[in-house]
């Protein structure tokens, strides 16, 4: 019986031995993978402020620059525009509006976040500038405002213009009468041009890759993304937006959005401001306002003549109300005191929509083309 004891005893310990060995081990590899945790966790890369930023939609509303109208929708900033000092693209529009075509066309689902928007504004600036050191560039244009087939020439990008889904068109006046007029007869209207657009959209599925246009009116281009459900305005000039604004951004139209008719007394207070007039919503110090513009939350709306127009195609009344409705009523106003302005009549009221489609090979072809129409050309 002894014996049996001392022999168990001896097992036990044998057995014993490799578990504590285990036991020993599975601590030390506990504490080598603590370490290397550790260690991974000192080499992740710290961004500094304002270098990873990921923005967000914020509601706005916007009063036109004749101060009729007042837009209310979702607006997604940039940290700058293309005339920041940091920058310096003040007039690489055409440049811009190519690199944002190309980054929609890769991403297609996507929108960029606040630091890819950055990006796509510094990039394209640079590019910008290796053109304007373009001796040959700098005799076609000496102004460095590149027109969009010459940037789409350079080959900046992997984008090119679709002409037989492209349209130019023109802003009809209310009252065509002057000869000066004469050459919209029979040419295609941006209502027109709207309604192809629109059902394009119409005809999209959810899932389906968008539409990307570059939008070229009054010596300025836009990018225009449309979805099913949505449009979205891509504009790397503040400005635009409204007076003193410095920041690129996105402008969302969709089921949302809505335009509404100022009356009288509103539209009294907002005549004296040149350009549109960007009105807050919520009370955040970093994106605050003129008071004399804001808009409280308890404010009724009886003094307000009426809702124009609710939803996505918001956005074909914000181009022709918010956009062009100035301009086209200076012309007017030129016209009728016969005065002759340096840029030609159709000049000042033609808009262009190009079509972009991604280029997948180095191959590329001149996809731009001219269509004579009478006594002047207009570039698809």
């Amino acid at each position: 019986m002894h014996n049996l004891s001392f022999s168990c005893s001896i097992f036990t310990r044998i057995l014993e031995q490799p578990l504590k060995q285990f036991k020993h081990a599975c601590f030390l590899q506990c504490h080598e993978i603590q370490d290397s945790i550790s260690t991974m966790q000192s080499f992740v890369p710290e961004f500094e402020e304002n270098t990873f930023t990921v923005g967000c939609w914020e509601q706005k509303e916007v009063i036109s620059r004749d101060g009729q109208m007042k837009l209310h929708a979702q607006i997604f900033f940039a940290s700058i525009d293309q005339r920041s000092e940091h920058v310096a693209g003040e007039s690489a529009c055409a440049v811009l509006v190519a690199l944002v075509a190309d980054w929609l066309k890769v991403n297609q689902l996507l929108l960029p976040i606040k630091c890819e928007f950055d990006s796509l504004i510094r990039d394209g600036s640079s590019e910008w500038t290796t053109l304007c050191e373009n001796k040959d560039y700098m005799k076609r244009f000496p102004d460095k405002h590149f027109d969009l087939e010459t940037v789409l020439q350079a080959k900046i990008c992997q984008v090119s213009i679709v002409p037989e889904k492209s349209f130019v068109g023109f802003f009809i006046p209310g009252e065509p009468e002057s000869e000066d007029f004469d050459f919209l007869h029979g040419a295609m209207s941006f209502d027109s041009i709207w309604e192809e657009i629109s059902h394009s959209a119409s005809e999209l599925h959810m899932a389906s890759e968008p539409l990307v246009y570059i939008v070229s009116w009054n010596d300025h281009f836009f990018v225009l993304k449309v979805e099913k459900d949505a449009y979205y305005i891509i504009d790397t000039l503040g400005e635009r937006l409204h007076e003193g604004c410095n920041q690129a951004y996105i402008l969302k139209f969709d089921r949302s959005t809505k335009i509404e008719k100022l009356n009288k007394k509103e539209n009294k207070a907002s005549k004296p401001q040149p350009l549109n007039v960007a009105v807050e919503i919520n009370d955040s110090e970093e994106n605050a306002v003129d008071e004399s513009f804001m808009v409280t939350p308890n404010e009724s709306n009886d003094g307000r003549e009426g809702m124009i127009c609710r939803g996505k195609e918001s956005c074909k009344e914000y181009i022709k109300s918010f956009l062009a409705a100035i301009p086209i009523r200076e012309l007017q106003v030129d016209v009728k005191k016969g005065l002759k302005a340096s840029m030609p009549v159709h000049h000042r009221l033609q808009i262009e929509f190009h079509y972009t489609h991604q280029v997948t090979n180095d191959t590329r072809t001149n996809k731009c083309c001219f269509v004579n129409n009478g006594s002047f050309l207009m570039q698809l």
